[in-house]
Parts: C-alpha cells; structure tokens; sequence
C-alpha cells in the first residue's frame, strides 16, 4: 500500500467509526457522536453543541481520567439534523471550553489545559480548524459549556475562578463571576472583555461551594449569575444580580429552589414560551439511598421551566435509569430547534465493553432531540419516578 492511500485511511477512519457508531451500540439511548471505553482510562467531558446558519449542528467535547496525558478537544458536524456525525478536528491543550457562534464564525471558550489560563479561540470554517489560544486572562481558572447570552450588544458568559478550599469542603474556594465584551468586537483581544465581581458562595448558604455558572438575562433585565451548588438536596441553585457589567448587587446573594441545582445545567430563556427552560438532574427520592449526595445522581434527565426563575415545574423526565452507579445523562448543552431541543449529552451507560467506569466517568457523548418541547410529558416507563412530585 502507497503511503498516499495509508495517510487518506488515517484520516478517513474517525468520521467511518462515527458514522457506524449507531449501529454498533444500539443500546446507548439517542445517537452515539463519539465513544470512549472504560479501558482506555479517558472518559468523555464538557460536551457542548451549535447550530450553524446554515443548520450544520457542531458538537464538541474533551477527555480527561488517569491515561490522559494532555488536555483536547474533539469537534464533530452532523449535516443531518443529527441522524450521523463526523469528526471534524482536534483542538490541543484546551479543556473545560463551550462552543458558540457569531454567525459564521465559531468560538471555543473554556482554559488552556496546560496552565488552567481562561483563553478563547475562533474557526472561519465551521470548527475544521482553529485559531491558536488567545488568554484573556491569567490564572487558574474553572468552568463549563454554560450557555452565552447576547444582550444589549454584548456577549456574556458564566465562569468560574478557582482558589483554596477550607479544608474538604469542595469549591468552597471557587469564586463566580459573568464576563462580557460587545459583540462586534474582537473577541481573542482581552482588551475587549469587562468582568464582574468574583463571588465565593456565602458560608451562610447551604453546600461546600458553588461552579459552572450560567449567565442568565434576568425578568428584570439584568443579568443574572445562576451556579450548581455542591450540597446533599440538590434542590437549590447559586444566585446574583449584576447592577453593571463589572458590579454585584450584594443584597442579591443567596439561593433559588432549582430541581436538579446540584450537578451542572444550563438554563436559556424561550421567547415563544415566555419561560426559563433547563435540562437537570433531578435526584428523586425513589432512587435516593441514604445520606446520597445529589450530586452523585446523575442518571435521571428532567425537562424543567420557570415563569421567573425562582419558581420552576418538572415538565417532563426526558432520560432515566435507576441504576446511579453506572449510567450517567449529564453535562447536558442544548438548544432550541423550531419546535424542538437538540441536546449533547455526557452519558455513561452499557457498551458491550464492561460499560462505563461509573456514572461521572462518562464512555459516550450522544445526540438527543426532545421533539414539541412545550408539551413533553414523562414516558409512563419512568413515572415512577416522580411518586413525591
């Protein structure tokens, strides 16, 4: 064989493994984008998911666990409303990062792997290649694919700073802030971004700390910072208001009752509804041993909606195993699409392989379509689930 043809295999081979991974494991729920197995000792984080305008969805993920001995990022396309996938490229030394775009240019926002620095990148051509990491700030830095929001011509975004925690509570050093620049600026020049105040969860408030905060445009038109809380309930959220693009009201710090607040989320407002709506885990009580923390309980996935987002309903269970141990629907990043949610999901489950390591160590990233969101109801398979509801 000519090293013409061996080079084109190589290159061929990741996008033919996705396009099959559908009909190799039939019993992973949604559509298998990429599989890892438990043996190769990486495991499947930070899943994130755009739709382009020309309606290409780019989804996108990293690795981390112990054989993982630096920090990427895979990107994949679907150019069919998410039935088949395909890889696209490989972004080095970059983790914790979520994916957005500004018409037809794509971002990558999260860290550079090697020194935890917050640091952005962009692709001209739909996430096939990237520009290198421009670091928009120094230091050790923590976050997710929480969502942007694009507000009074401004791109704003959750993050978290990482500091020393008080002993074993975990977190309990992570400071939350909601950094912003105006759109139409240059996003790679750090110049262009503000930051708001760094909060560190009050030791007042329930759980260790708080992490992966959403920023959120408030019913009252300002934005609002919104963080998983580490705690035993997980029926709480984090909660601020900003009176600025760099201030926090401190009257404004507490909690809000969040089904699911826990483990991490996402939370976009619906025009068409005139509702907040989220993706969460919600720890019901049936699946609850005890003293479990919620955070640990991570396989049932539940539609939820707020009018106001302090108040919110369980709309629907969307995904659910009752074996916590193992199976994990997590880490979710969605959209609306017309009627619908598409969804990236963190999903431990069975492979055929000895499954996943455990329900946090995730051996798939899969696509999920919530079709006619508005009036989801829960399968009657899993209303068991909600016997205290």
């Amino acid at each position: 064989m000519s090293l013409k043809k061996i080079i084109l295999l190589v290159t061929f081979l990741p996008a033919l493994a996705v396009a099959q991974l559908s009909k190799q494991f039939p019993m992973v729920p949604g559509v298998p984008i990429v599989h890892s197995p438990k043996s190769s000792g990486k495991y499947i984080g930070t899943p994130s998911i755009v739709k382009m305008p020309g309606g290409d969805f780019i989804a996108s993920h990293d690795f981390f666990g112990p054989s993982c001995k630096s920090d990427i990022v895979h990107v994949y396309r679907s150019s069919d409303k998410g039935k088949n996938w395909h890889f696209l490229s490989e972004v080095d030394d970059t983790f914790w990062a979520g994916l957005f775009n500004i018409n037809d240019t794509l971002y990558l926002l999260g860290v550079k792997g090697s020194n935890r620095n917050l640091a952005i990148r962009k692709s001209y051509d739909e996430g096939k290649t990237w520009t290198q990491a421009s670091i928009l700030k120094e230091g050790h830095y923590h976050g997710s694919s929480t969502p942007v929001v694009f507000a009074g011509g401004r791109v704003y975004k959750g993050y978290d700073h990482l500091g020393k925690d008080t002993g074993k509570r975990w977190m309990s050093g992570n400071r939350s802030f909601v950094m912003s620049a105006p759109v139409a600026s240059d996003l790679t020049d750090p110049d262009n971004w503000l930051y708001s105040d760094e909060i560190v969860k009050p030791a007042s408030m329930d759980g260790t700390g708080w992490l992966e905060t959403n920023a959120v445009m408030g019913p009252d038109g300002k934005i609002k910072g919104i963080t998983r809380v580490a705690n035993e309930s997980g029926l709480i959220a984090g909660y601020y208001s900003l009176i600025n693009d760099t201030t926090v009201d401190i009257t404004s710090i507490g909690t809000i009752n969040f089904l699911g607040g826990a483990t991490k989320f996402n939370i976009r407002w619906d025009e068409k509804t005139k509702r907040y709506w989220s993706l969460a885990n919600y720890p019901p009580d049936v699946l609850r041993k005890p003293k479990m923390r919620a955070g640990g309980m991570r396989s049932v996935l539940a539609l939820i909606s707020s009018e106001n987002l302090k108040d919110w309903k369980l709309n629907a269970i969307i995904l659910a195993s009752d074996n916590v141990t193992y199976h994990g629907f997590q880490y979710v990043d969605w959209l609306f699409d017309g009627e619908d949610i598409i969804v990236a999901c963190r999903t431990g489950y069975e492979d055929g392989m000895g499954g996943s390591d455990n329900a946090h160590n995730s051996n798939y990233m899969t696509f999920h379509r919530i079709k006619n969101y508005k009036s989801a109801k829960t399968p009657k398979k899993f209303r068991y689930l909600l016997e205290n509801k």
